[in-house]
């Protein structure tokens, strides 16, 4: 029971994870057409969905994967903050 329960809550989440991107990837391109946006700033929301593909492809259980995906996004997340915190901490000296 509790299995099929995190089974469709992942589900759920993926699901709307690939509708999101998607969004992204439709008005992103519209809006690189436009000019608006630069290539490189649409790419960086597609970040997640490579981490899920790699850790997938490494552990081949989509719930595991799942779960590791969050971990490294956290990660990357941390190490972001610590590195703009640092710039902005040395460009003040």
């Amino acid at each position: 029971m509790e299995t099929t329960l995190i089974t469709i809550g992942l589900s759920i989440a993926i699901g709307l994870l690939l509708i999101g991107n998607l969004g992204i990837l439709i008005f992103g391109g519209k809006n690189i057409i436009n000019g608006k946006h630069k290539p490189q700033q649409i790419a960086f929301f597609f970040i997640p969905i490579v981490v899920f593909a790699i850790a997938y492809l490494v552990a081949g259980n989509i719930q595991v994967a799942a779960i590791l995906t969050l971990i490294v996004m956290i990660l990357l997340m941390f190490i972001g903050i610590l590195l703009s915190g640092s710039r902005s901490l040395i460009s003040n000296f």
